[in-house]
């Protein structure tokens, strides 16, 4: 850039000079300037009207079109304080008896009071932070253990002396279940996280340390669901129980006892196996025993390094990316060769020890082919000292097991339940509808298209009754109306908004010379013309307009918006940009016809499956022609009414312009006062020439 010096030798405003010079550029400018704002506010005009568009294309219209929108049901019940009933378009019509013979219910345990053993000030209240082994009754439980299950998890838990409850709770939760401590009432609070009897939960001790536990933290109650984890080991105990335990043991034997001849059969398998693959090496003219076949594959193996050792890497493979395809070919096929070598000699080692394993447990027929030897006392032997262990091993372990089960048993019949504790049991709620009974684990049920939340039970049964929901349907079309008519009204103000010829958007300094309100009121008279007499615009309202005014046939009768008393006013009665909204005739909330017979209304009653046909196929009929109109185009988006991609390129290409024409501008100031500088170059040396003549004659 080139130094820009003011007029000090000619007297000049050089920089008013220079702007006056370029004004015509800034001009032409702040014209693109203004043509890219007013296209940024179309986009921003067209993008809020797409968007209404689309909503209700994709919105209430698309909805219009299915007959379930239309074909709605109510449901009511003779006794509100049984069940509530709700009913959906798949719902039948007509009667239904319901009787409740139970409710869900959550599993639940209120724990029995607990307090701490006396601290320094003589307190007895537990808190989080209380140890377990401080409170009451735990002092003389050295460990033990408690077994949480539900929803077919279960859980184990350690009661660890340095456990506080806080711990224990957080134990508790990890296991599946809700749990929490109560400071106040000094009470333990467990639940089920589901309501139902299969969501219902069990915590049951693993010892006899674990019942005093339970019994000291105000947890153990012998209720029904508990008891059925500690009758799984309770029948042990039994002494009357002593031929069904010798019953089980055997049985249990006889599981997994193994037979002589099953053992003589396993050796004599792998034995002519093995036999037959050193049969097939043998017989191979290339072998002439193991050791000739490993020196000759010591050979190949030397012969095939030296013959591709310029393509060896140094991690000892080979780089086949530099072989010509002859040599590839040879390669891969002398590989595999030597593989196949490796492998046979494998195989043939392998068979040779399974031959020297089970040489001793089998026999020879008289063709000399290898047979079991179930006579054979090594199998013998073998076969009955393995089975003696297993069935040493199954009875101690029941015999385990009914001791336990007998330490067990006298624990849990001495022990009281916790002073104050109570158990819910998770139960399910059970109906009957119809005569039919029907079972859930929640106090709700859907059925055939009913939903019935129950709340009460009943001896006797109540009635349910299901009809058409003519209030819904009428809702549903009211507002579908009242979308539209919002819609159509918006496109043709946007359409037939008033002309801003004149008005274009302002520059810094012309904004500067105005008010805020003058701005803002200029402003607006451009953006509300800016869709003004659009063509795509008013193509969309106009064919609208002349579809939602069209005749549909129904069993061969024709019938329009008109039938159903559903119509605009007249032309001149309309209100501005009012001629194509629709009014409902009855509409109380419609005071142009609020006053006149409500056909619709009417014809829901008497013929819904006409309503609901008619307004179908209409609704189908704007949709269709809606979504071609945004279907995706070379210069529109997909679901996009107008040209949002052209309008981007347009948008791009004035800020290319401008970019232009702001360089230019910056070089034609600089080419200015470079002219303007060696000027005042030129005026200065030649006043310092004037200077030095004058002292000459002075």
């Amino acid at each position: 850039m080139p130094i820009r010096l003011s007029g000090l030798s000619s007297g000049m405003d050089t920089e008013s000079l220079v702007k006056a010079l370029v004004s015509g550029y800034n001009v032409q400018k702040d014209n693109l300037v203004k043509a890219r704002t007013r296209l940024e506010w179309k986009q921003d005009a067209w993008k809020t009207m797409n968007t209404s568009i689309y909503n209700f294309y994709k919105g209430r219209l698309s909805a219009a079109r299915l007959s379930k929108t239309y074909n709605l049901k109510k449901a009511s019940i003779s006794n509100s304080n049984i069940a509530k009933v709700s009913a959906a378009s798949n719902a039948v019509t007509g009667s239904q008896t319901l009787k409740v013979t139970n409710l869900a219910a959550m599993g639940y345990l209120t724990g029995g009071k607990i307090s701490a053993k006396p601290d320094k000030d003589g307190s007895t209240k537990v808190t989080g932070s209380t140890k377990l082994s401080d409170i009451t009754g735990m002092d003389s439980i050295t460990g033990g253990s408690l077994s949480v299950a539900i929803d077919g998890k279960r859980t184990d838990i350690n009661i660890d002396k340095d456990l506080n409850v806080n711990q224990f709770i957080a134990k508790l939760k990890d296991a599946g279940i809700s749990a929490s401590f109560d400071e106040g009432n000094q009470r333990f609070f467990v639940s089920a996280a589901k309501s139902g009897k299969d969501h219902d939960f069990s915590i049951t001790a693993n010892d006899a340390d674990g019942l005093k536990a339970l019994q000291s933290l105000g947890l153990f109650t012998k209720n029904d669901k508990d008891r059925e984890e500690y009758n799984k080991w309770a029948s042990y105990a039994d002494a009357a129980n002593a031929d069904e335990l010798a019953a089980v043991k055997q049985a249990e034997y006889e599981k997994v006892e193994v037979k002589v001849e099953d053992r003589a059969q396993a050796y004599a398998d792998k034995y002519n196996d093995a036999i037959a693959i050193m049969d097939r090496i043998a017989s191979d003219d290339t072998w002439a025993g193991l050791q000739p076949a490993k020196d000759k594959l010591n050979q190949d193996k030397t012969e095939f390094d030296n013959k591709y050792a310029s393509f060896k890497k140094a991690d000892g493979s080979y780089d086949t990316s530099k072989m010509n395809e002859t040599q590839r070919k040879e390669f891969e096929a002398e590989s595999k060769a030597i593989s196949a070598q490796e492998s046979n000699i494998k195989l043939y080692e392998d068979s040779k020890k399974t031959v020297d394993a089970t040489k001793d447990y089998v026999k020879f027929d008289k063709d000399g082919k290898a047979i079991a030897n179930p006579e054979d006392a090594k199998i013998i032997a073998e076969v009955q000292l393995e089975n003696e262990n297993l069935k040493q091993s199954i009875s101690d372990r029941l015999d385990a097991k009914v001791a336990y089960s007998v330490q067990m048993k006298a624990a849990y019949d001495s022990i009281q339940d916790s002073d104050g504790a109570v158990r819910i049991k998770g139960d399910d709620a059970i109906i009957e509808l119809n005569g039919a009974t029907f079972v859930s684990n929640t106090n709700n049920f859907s059925i055939n298209g009913l939903t019935i939340q129950v709340t009460e039970k009943t001896d006797t049964a109540v009635t349910i009754t299901t009809e058409a929901d003519i209030d819904a349907v009428y809702d549903n079309i009211k507002e579908f109306f009242k979308e539209y008519n919002t819609l159509i009204m918006a496109m043709d103000t946007a359409y037939n908004a008033d002309s801003s010829k004149g008005y274009e958007p302002l520059t810094s300094e012309e904004k500067e010379a105005m008010t805020d309100d003058e701005v803002e009121k200029w402003e607006k008279k451009i953006k509300d013309a800016l869709l003004r007499k659009d063509s795509t615009l008013g193509g969309a309202s106009s064919a609208m307009k002349t579809l939602m005014n069209s005749a549909i046939e129904i069993n061969g009768k024709k019938y329009s918006l008109a039938s159903f008393g559903i119509k605009t006013q007249g032309y001149f009665d309309s209100g501005k940009n009012e001629k194509g909204v629709y009014h409902i005739d009855g509409d109380p909330d419609d005071t142009v016809s609020a006053g006149n017979d409500d056909k619709l209304k009417a014809m829901l009653a008497s013929d819904p499956d006409v309503v609901i046909e008619f307004f179908s196929k209409l609704s189908t009929k704007v949709y269709d022609d809606l979504g071609k109109r945004m279907n995706s185009t070379k210069l529109s988006s997909m679901y996009t009414l107008y040209n949002d991609k052209q309008m981007a390129t347009e948008y791009s290409s004035y800020n290319t312009k401008i970019k232009d024409k702001e360089e230019y501008i910056t070089r034609m100031e600089d080419y200015y006062y470079k002219k303007f500088t060696a000027m005042e170059t030129a005026l200065a040396k030649l006043n310092q020439t004037q200077t030095s003549l004058s002292g000459f004659f002075s």
